[in-house]
């Protein structure tokens, strides 16, 4: 590669005030540009801005040069003119370095060789060039016209586009993204945090980076980071790095990597604000940001303000998630038996109560709990960003960044569903008991308590994040050291709960339960509303969960150029890394005793310390067509040992316009604090158990015919000291096309494949499968004399193994005219092929492509085939939109319906979104768009515990407003 000229390492390039993508829109006002005197520097960044385009340059050489102020003219607002204008006198050109990105380069041999290797015909840029910096999965630093693998980004101008107001929300439907990530979409079960999940790999196999750097993991588990610990408003690009990457980041860069950037060279002033809501009028939604940035010759500072907050919305108020039977709709009913009249079950009948007194109990009876529960979270959240930078000397910088967020939320839930014989406590009902007209002891009773109220969830979270350190240059290395401390502390409470020792005391008969005890008998025999309220002072509980995670590190990173051979420069990255990270995390129910209601969340408290060193390079094997790239990771843990992962790729240009790329990697995601250390987790989980078929009395493990009714079962999880990593192997092949007499083309497609070992899993689900049909682990799945589960035990294991091939896909096109404007074409997707999943060695091997397994039966979520989206995108004079189509494909579900197996398909997906904006003059913007403009509601999905769909794929709002107003000083 002859553009050797740009790899010295006084490059700190991207000098706009965002890097764009090719996807994103760059034109400039027709009214012209205006200039501030100064650098040339500090002219391309407010170039830059006004144009809405990518401007990387060579940093030295633009700081030596100074201009006047000065008015540009932009006909038809066009670019071309207005550079050429500003650097007329200088000894600078430009060139193009992708769809949407210019280098202003040397008049000299380095602007020849460019046009020479066809950068002049749109360079194969991925989505995104940068000059100086390197791209997610990489720390060397050059001009990365082509990279070894799949990178998707979304920059700022993207981002308005899209009405995004969450990072969470504007990844949700990127084609890569497939399975069980959580948001505030998900109520019951989660907890008000936000992951992504690449390739349909739990959300601990992504990494996620802010500005290449890591961070801590969420409170509540430390087993991924929370997104909705990212503002948005800060944000600069998102890069989103489509393979493995253990040999450049280390551990949980599995599946990809989430690298976030966020802005740091913005001047100006920014006030922006969104106002959105639905078709049904909730969800009402807002967002207010204001970003500050100024510089000089000698530093810059920059502030970011924001704050958010989301409206709720309630599943009785969608007609899909309104009732949980589902019959008329080909499914199962899902109501609860736990009814406000009560399910009782006598020596010789079931009864329940009734406007007459005691009669039959029927499936009719079953309760609809969706009446009361949220089906989008309301939440809200403010957020503080600082970026500062100071030149300590000519070949020294210090920089600062501090991030604090605050995040809360509150959902509700239905009113505590009570099961007296499978709940903790001794929970039967003595015959002598003084509500008990049936003179027997009672021991299965299942009963809404409504006299409780709501179940109501409150989550929050307060983040800090500070990094500081130097960077500079030594004989043309560029080296930079960082510290950084991390800091999470989350919180959740669950209130409206049942103490169980007061409701156990409670059923009991006068000779334990009398006015000396200070005990109050409690009526769960009698209709709704014959609770008293002194009855429910007296058993009402609420469980707080308090979780802190920390990180603190020190990373030195140095890169430049070995040398040179005969086909080009050698360039090359070594670091190393000291890292420690800790959990406390606890809950009111660490005994393991929880309030029935809940979740006990146990407790963990662990820590460790990481030591880790790291080396790469970029080898020319033929100039300008052949590269060999390769990296070395090793880590050591204080808790379990070491790992060493390695990464090569090859880089073939056969023809300046056809790229052809291959990879290989190991991975390890290590055994989080939380899996190695909690104790005391239980929760009600989602199962089924095949004894409740009619066919029980044929399996081995089954003592007869269990309680059909149940869909819940008390499950005890449990970390464990001797957790090994999750291993992998990554492989990629891929193609790049851009045809250089076809300006603006772009086409790519990889394919990829991931195989994962020693997974560690815990699932309950196969537990009680291979228990009901082979007689396994009965010191796991713990049965009653009837044949019903009282508790299934499920401590951690690293038993499992995953194997998922696939292929991602990308056009664009971009064209450009006087009458037309700019038009922009894009087409993203990804195909999973097959994806293979042992749960434990000797178990079957099942290809869960394009099926669904909801996550609260322990599955991996929606995961189809195919998922993808499409758009065109417009700009001319001041106006400009956008029109985006998302599509997720089929998926098959399998349950089981009066004793027979079904199979039954999830109908496919489509939403169109569609925004318009106002360019004003003095700097105003104005837009309003819609999402889902068909107001097309999900699928229904029959073994979807939340609300009939999964909502970590679809959206329940439907047609949804929302208008953007922003002003730049």
């Amino acid at each position: 590669m002859r553009i050797r000229h740009w790899a010295p390492l006084p490059l700190t390039g991207l000098i706009a005030l965002g890097v764009l993508s090719e996807s994103a829109i760059a034109a400039c006002p027709e009214s012209g540009v205006r200039l501030p005197a100064g650098n040339l520097s500090r002219a391309l960044i407010s170039f830059g801005r006004q144009c809405r385009v990518s401007l990387l340059v060579q940093t030295d050489s633009a700081n030596a040069i100074i201009i006047p102020e000065q008015q540009l003219e932009t006909p038809d607002g066009r670019i071309a003119p207005a550079l050429t204008q500003l650097l007329k006198h200088t000894p600078l050109t430009y060139t193009h370095a992708g769809t949407n990105a210019v280098a202003i380069v040397s008049r000299g041999p380095v602007a020849e060789e460019l046009e020479e290797y066809g950068a002049q015909t749109h360079l194969p840029a991925e989505e995104v060039t940068v000059t100086g910096h390197s791209l997610t999965g990489s720390h060397l630093r050059h001009l990365k016209l082509d990279s070894y693998a799949p990178i998707d980004v979304l920059a700022q101008p993207e981002l308005e586009i899209t009405g995004a107001q969450t990072v969470s929300e504007l990844l949700k439907y990127l084609p890569a993204v497939s399975g069980n990530s959580t948001s505030t979409s998900v109520t019951n079960g989660g907890n008000g945090t936000a992951t992504v999940t690449l390739r349909g790999l739990p959300a601990s196999n992504t990494l996620v980076l802010i500005n290449g750097r890591r961070i801590v993991s969420n409170g509540f588990g430390g087993e991924a980071a929370d997104l909705n610990t990212i503002p948005l408003s800060a944000v600069d690009r998102i890069e989103i790095l489509k393979d493995g990457a253990s040999a450049v980041y280390g551990s949980d860069a599995i599946a990809g990597v989430v690298n976030v950037i966020l802005r740091r060279d913005f001047e100006g002033l920014d006030i922006n604000t969104y106002y959105g809501q639905s078709r049904y009028n909730d969800q009402q939604t807002e967002s207010h940001s204001l970003t500050w940035g100024a510089g000089s010759d000698s530093g810059h500072l920059m502030l970011s303000l924001a704050h958010y907050r989301q409206g709720e919305v309630l599943s009785r108020d969608r007609a899909l998630s309104d009732n949980a039977d589902n019959r008329l709709r080909g499914g199962t009913d899902q109501r609860s038996s736990a009814s406000p009249q009560g399910y009782i079950a006598l020596s010789d009948r079931v009864v329940t109560n009734s406007d007459t007194g005691y009669r039959e109990w029927t499936s009719e009876d079953l309760y609809n709990f969706r009446d009361y529960t949220s089906a989008l979270v309301p939440s809200e959240r403010q957020s503080l960003y600082l970026s500062a930078d100071r030149t300590l000397s000519d070949s020294v910088d210090a920089f600062a960044e501090l991030m604090a967020v605050r995040t809360r939320s509150e959902s509700d839930l239905a009113p505590t569903p009570l099961f007296t014989r499978f709940d903790n406590g001794d929970l039967r009902i003595s015959a002598d008991q003084v509500y008990n007209p049936f003179g027997e002891e009672i021991t299965d009773v299942r009963k809404r308590l409504l006299e409780l109220g709501p179940r109501v969830q409150y989550n929050g979270t307060d983040t800090l994040r500070f990094n500081t350190g130097l960077k500079g240059l030594i004989n043309d290395w560029q080296w930079e050291l960082t510290a950084a401390t991390h800091y999470t502390h989350a919180q959740e409470t669950l209130s409206n709960l049942v103490n169980p020792e007061h409701l156990t005391l409670g059923l009991k008969g006068p000779d334990i339960c009398n006015a000396s005890t200070e005990c109050v008998p409690i009526n769960l025999l009698g209709p709704t509303g014959s609770i008293t309220s002194e009855q429910i002072s007296y058993i009402r509980a609420a469980n707080d969960v308090d979780g802190v995670s920390r990180m603190t590190s020190l990373t030195y990173i140095a890169n430049g150029a070995l040398g040179e051979n005969t086909a080009g420069e050698i360039l090359a990255a070594a670091g190393v890394e000291l890292r420690r990270e800790s959990i406390d995390f606890n809950s009111t129910d660490h005994t393991g005793q929880s309030p029935i209601g809940s979740v006990a969340s146990g407790s963990a408290l662990g820590r460790r310390i990481i030591g880790e060193a790291f080396a790469e390079i970029s080898l020319p094997l033929r100039r300008d067509s052949l590269w060999l790239d390769g990296a070395v990771r090793y880590s050591d843990y204080s808790d379990f040992g070491n790992s060493g992962n390695p990464k090569i790729a090859l880089r073939w240009r056969p023809w300046p316009a056809l790229m052809v790329r291959a990879s290989y990697a190991t991975g390890f995601k290590a055994p989080t604090l939380v899996d190695m250390n909690q104790s005391g987790h239980q929760s009600q989980e989602y199962l089924f158990d095949p004894c409740t078929n009619s066919n029980a009395n044929t399996l081995p493990g089954c003592n007869g015919q269990a309680d059909q009714a149940r869909i819940q079962y008390l499950t005890e999880f449990g970390g464990n000291r001797n957790l090994q990593p999750e291993t992998s192997d990554n492989r990629s092949l891929g193609i790049v096309w851009t045809p250089g007499d076809f300006t603006g083309f772009h086409a790519s497609l990889d394919l990829f494949e991931i195989r994962q070992n020693e997974v560690i899993d815990t699932s309950p689900q196969y537990l009680i499968n291979q228990n009901a049909h082979y007689g396994l682990f009965r010191d796991r799945v713990h049965r009653d004399t009837q044949g019903d589960i009282t508790s299934v035990t499920a401590t951690r294991l690293n038993i499992g193994s995953r194997e998922v091939m696939g292929a991602d896909a990308t056009l664009r096109y971009q064209y450009q005219s006087k009458e037309l404007g700019l038009l922009r074409w894009s087409f993203n997707s990804s195909h999973i092929h097959r994806y293979l999943n042992q749960l434990a060695p000797g178990s079957p091997v099942e290809d869960l492509a394009g099926t669904f397994v909801d996550a609260a039966s322990g599955g991996a979520g929606a995961l189809p085939h195919w998922k993808a989206n499409t758009g065109v995108y417009w700009q001319r004079g001041r106006w400009e939109g956008g029109y985006t189509i998302h599509f997720v494909g089929e998926l098959e579900e399998q349950f089981t319906l009066n004793d027979a197996p079904v199979t039954r398909t999830i109908e496919s997906w489509t939403s169109h979104d569609l925004q318009v904006a106002y360019n004003i003059p003095s700097g105003f913007r104005f837009a309003l768009g819609v999402d889902n403009l068909m107001d097309t509601p999900p699928p229904f999905a029959a073994t979807a515990f939340n609300d009939n769909f999964d909502a970590r794929t679809y959206d329940l709002t439907g047609r949804y407003w929302y208008t953007t107003f922003g002003v730049s000083f």
